[in-house]
């Protein structure tokens, strides 16, 4: 069992200006800033990766479907440099939280809830082949909401994995990365997530989302629609998911039980196959779900091909209504979002859906670049008139992948 020498809390009024973000200023250079100011040395590499948005295709990838996300603005990084002490040293900057480890990171999950954090770094270092028997520092800054459906854990674990590549001098690709970001979800976090967050923060393309198999991982890149046309409006809900509390799990259960009984990957199914008896009243209408979003996706890529930015605000509504309706993921606070960014169209509002993995989190809305301010504040006066509080939001763009910093 790892056994931590010191942890400070989040918050902790003793740990000194952390858990600030000072205006733009990035999160690589916090990163590096804070690393100097708290270990007195230059850090030995800084590398950061994109949150993202995942523009159609939810809840298909862990059963080897097809997705269409995009990296965005908004980044994690991780400066890292080795320890002179003999101990091991985690730090949110932005949680004002913190751990140390005698000598190397052990590369099992610590137990303790107050080091849920440290999960996401010991499982990426475990997931890479340790550390090579060295004692080092690893300092967290990220501008990515967390809890708003972003993926900022797959950021941080993706920009660690660069980082620790960098320093050791190890060969890395995106795919590499991405799966040992996974595997710390899965063994680390306890989220048995698939693989489309990490990898499109580790090989997005600016100006682009990008067509994910998730079967042979082929990345195919298509062009977004040009910032004069369109952009991207994200409203968070205000309400913090944690994938790892059961209904995420119990999701993707019922996918794999429909698997089972098929004998084969959802991705292969149709309709019709679900009449089989064996199958559950409920774990039908998740399968449902899954078949028709991965035609949502190849619909989605050809609109896009052919600058369809009509028929592409309907899909997304589309996926909306199934991501509600069959597979029960979204929460009346989304809801209230995208039926509003529906009654926009026609209005500089093309369409909206809830993104992530559900259970809260954020809403995206394809919008007209001149109508964004417009639709903006629409959208969050009802919300306010229906919840008591205004939605925070920002516009997104595609941006590329984890990059070496320094």
């Amino acid at each position: 069992m790892i056994k931590p020498i010191k942890t400070i809390q989040p918050n902790d009024p003793n740990e000194s200006n952390e858990g600030t973000k000072p205006k733009g200023i990035s999160a690589a250079d916090r990163a590096a800033r804070a690393f100097r100011k708290r270990f007195g040395m230059e850090p030995a590499q800084v590398a950061s990766a994109p949150g993202r948005v995942n523009l159609i295709g939810e809840h298909v990838d862990y059963t080897e479907g097809i997705v269409l996300p995009f990296a965005i603005d908004p980044r994690a990084a991780i400066a890292i440099g080795p320890s002179t002490d003999h101990q091991s040293t985690f730090v949110a900057e932005d949680l004002a939280a913190s751990v140390t480890y005698p000598g190397p990171p052990s590369v099992v999950p610590d137990p303790s809830p107050a080091h849920r954090f440290a999960n996401h770094l010991l499982g990426v270092l475990h997931a890479a082949g340790g550390t090579d028997g060295r004692t080092l520092n690893i300092l967290v800054a990220s501008d990515i909401p967390i809890g708003a459906g972003l993926s900022s854990s797959a950021a941080v674990e993706v920009a660690l994995g660069a980082a620790l590549a960098a320093w050791l001098d190890r060969p890395t690709n995106p795919h590499a990365l991405a799966r040992q970001a996974q595997i710390a979800e899965h063994d680390f976090v306890g989220t048995p997530c698939g693989i489309m967050d990490m990898l499109i923060s580790a090989a997005g393309i600016a100006g682009h989302a990008i067509r994910i198999d998730c079967r042979d991982l082929q990345l195919t890149p298509v062009a977004m629609p040009r910032p004069e046309e369109a952009e991207v409006l994200i409203v968070d809900s205000g309400v913090t998911h944690r994938l790892s509390d059961g209904g995420y799990a119990d999701r993707r259960a019922s996918c794999e039980r429909v698997q089972t009984i098929l004998a084969g990957s959802l991705r292969d199914a149709s309709l019709e196959s679900l009449c089989d008896s064996r199958i559950s009243d409920r774990d039908r209408t998740r399968a449902t779900h899954v078949i028709e979003e991965n035609a949502r996706v190849n619909a989605a890529v050809a609109a896009l091909e052919t600058g369809d930015l009509s028929l592409l605000g309907e899909i997304l509504l589309d996926g909306h209504r199934s991501l509600r309706q069959l597979f029960e993921v979204s929460i009346p606070e989304l809801d209230c979002i995208v039926d509003t960014a529906a009654e926009l169209r026609g209005d500089g509002c093309f369409g909206a859906r809830m993104t992530g993995g559900g259970f809260g989190g954020s809403a995206l809305l394809l919008v007209a670049t001149t109508a964004v301010e417009s639709v903006r504040k629409t959208v969050e006066q009802r919300f306010a008139s229906t919840y008591g509080r205004t939605p925070t939001s920002m516009t997104v763009r595609a941006c590329q992948g984890v990059r070496i910093e320094s």
